[in-house]
């Protein structure tokens, strides 16, 4: 219950005039809200998650790479790695194998199914990535793209346009 002493108190000034849809943070959740919303739409309820697909697309691209590699080039956490790992295994998309490298540690390599699965979703990808980029003028995409690498950490591919 709302008493009267808390409906007259005024607002500090610094909560006043804090603007959050101006927040980094707050914009950058709500545009990871929509692009899996985006995604949800376009690759489907039933279809791999976007966690999965880079995982497969990092998988092919890097044949015989061991889990930790593939913590490193996707930026999943082990654990999550490891979980899906093991469920694209049981789903047959990918098997895992003593490395060639190193008998110590295992390699994860893409079956034919998990290829195929690929093919036939990143098209559906790249059009989710044309989506998010939709509301952008084409000349600020390659800013946008070089301004993500960097706030993530990642250098960027080459300079924007």
């Amino acid at each position: 219950m709302t008493t009267k002493k808390s409906r007259t108190r005024r607002v500090p000034s610094a909560i006043h005039d804090f603007v959050l849809r101006d927040t980094p943070g707050h914009l950058l959740r709500r545009s990871h809200q929509r692009s899996e919303e985006l995604f949800t739409e376009t690759v489907g309820k039933d279809g791999p998650t976007r966690q999965q697909v880079a995982l497969l697309v990092t998988v092919v691209q890097n044949p015989e790479a061991s889990q930790a590699e593939l913590v490193q080039l996707t930026g999943i956490d082990k654990n999550t790695l490891t979980q899906m790992i093991s469920r694209l295994t049981l789903r047959g998309l990918v098997e895992r194998h003593q490395s060639k490298r190193d008998a110590r540690t295992n390699a994860i390599s893409a079956t034919l199914a998990g290829v195929k699965l690929l093919e036939q979703v990143l098209p559906k990808v790249r059009l989710v990535g044309d989506q998010i980029l939709a509301p952008l003028p084409p000349e600020l995409r390659p800013v946008f793209r070089h301004c993500l690498r960097l706030i993530i950490g990642l250098p960027p591919e080459r300079e924007p346009r």
